[in-house]
This record gives structure tokens, sequence and C-alpha cells, in this order.
């Protein structure tokens, strides 16, 4: 269970820091009126490695339509056992599954607490994350955007460096865990697997 656990986790930190829409007129002033959605980019493979609580995972997370159609392979080996689960986020919605379980469940895509959109940040959850902007980095031989939260609510505090608004590298102090996740490729405006959005229809969700 502690496995399973980890892995959704780890699946949803990667789509869940650009699901929440700014009200409008509340964008902030790194928004513009351009962005047509979550990204700037209209489509992305972005591969990532990650360590939480000692524990190593690779995930992938593949979007089209600028974050409208989204999906997160993640795969972590826990005392020998692999894991792999799948986050397949559209029209609303979210599926996470186990491909080889062939189980899962279906939620809200506002489901979670990091609900952050770094394209469109409302003057709301600026004061609920304490979100502060500390200037341009570089990180993958691009140019980011480096913030900081400090979420006293859901005990998240932890920096966030965005470039055209993709997480590309995430250090997260959540409780008593800690979390690291960076980037290691990424290919922008990528085609797309075919049928990686398509929800299996041998799964069964809860």
């Amino acid at each position: 269970m502690r496995t399973t656990l980890m892995v959704i986790l780890l699946s949803l930190m990667v789509m869940s820091c650009n699901r929440k829409p700014a009200p409008a007129g509340q964008e902030s002033a790194g928004a513009t009126a351009e962005v047509k959605g979550k990204y700037e980019l209209k489509s992305a493979i972005v591969e990532y490695k990650s360590d939480m609580m000692g524990f190593a995972a690779s995930q992938t997370l593949y979007f089209a339509d600028h974050g409208q159609l989204e999906a997160t392979v993640t795969s972590m080996e826990i005392m020998g056992n692999q894991t792999q689960t799948v986050t397949v986020t559209k029209e609303g919605q979210t599926w996470n599954f186990d491909p080889d379980k062939k189980t899962g469940f279906k939620a809200p895509a506002m489901a979670g607490p990091n609900q952050l959109n770094f394209s469109q940040i409302s003057d709301e959850v600026t004061k609920a994350w304490n979100l502060r902007e500390h200037g341009k980095e570089s990180f993958l031989d691009r140019e980011c955007i480096r913030y900081s939260v400090d979420n006293k609510e859901y005990n998240v505090k932890g920096d966030y460096w965005i470039y055209k608004g993709i997480p590309l590298k995430m250090e997260l102090e959540m409780a008593t865990s800690r979390m690291v996740m960076e980037a290691v490729s990424l290919t922008e405006n990528a085609e797309i697997p075919v049928g990686r959005f398509e929800i299996p229809a041998d799964i069964e969700f809860n």
C-alpha cells in the first residue's frame, strides 16, 4: 500500500502544478493574454528523475493542446517490486491506473492540494501559497523562473523552476517527507505517441 501511495503521489505531482486557472482579472504580471492553456508550448515530452523518502523513480510527462490533454507514466522500484502507474487528465477528469493490475481510480481534475497554474497565478493563490518569484535561473539549458511556496494548510513548502509553464525542477518538503524531481530531457513541440491519452477499456476504475 505504501508503494502504491508513493507512486500515485509522484505521478500527480508532475501534473498538479498547473491545474487551477486564475479568475478573470487576477492574472499575475508574468501571465500573458496569449496563453492558450497551462503551457506555452503546444506539446512536449518531459522525462524526469525523482527521489522521495530515499526511493528513486522515473517519470515521463506527455501533453498536447497546451495541456488540455496530459498523461504521466511513473515507474518505481521498491524492495525489488517494480511498479508502474499511468495518469491521464482530459475533459476535466483524471484517471490514475496500474496497467498491469488493471485497476485504478477516476476523479475530477481539480482534486489534489497542489493546483498551481504558473501561467495564470491569481492573487488568491499567491496569498494562500505565500508564492514568491525569485527571478530567472538556468536549468536544463533553459531559462526558468524560480518560485517558492510555503502553504501552512497543506504543510508544503519548497521551490519550483518553471519554463513556459512546465515544472523542470521541484524541491518540496511535505510534512515529514521530502521530494526532489528534476527533468533530464525535454522535447518541445513533440509528436505524441498515438493512443497516449486514451483510457484502456480493460481497466476497472473505483
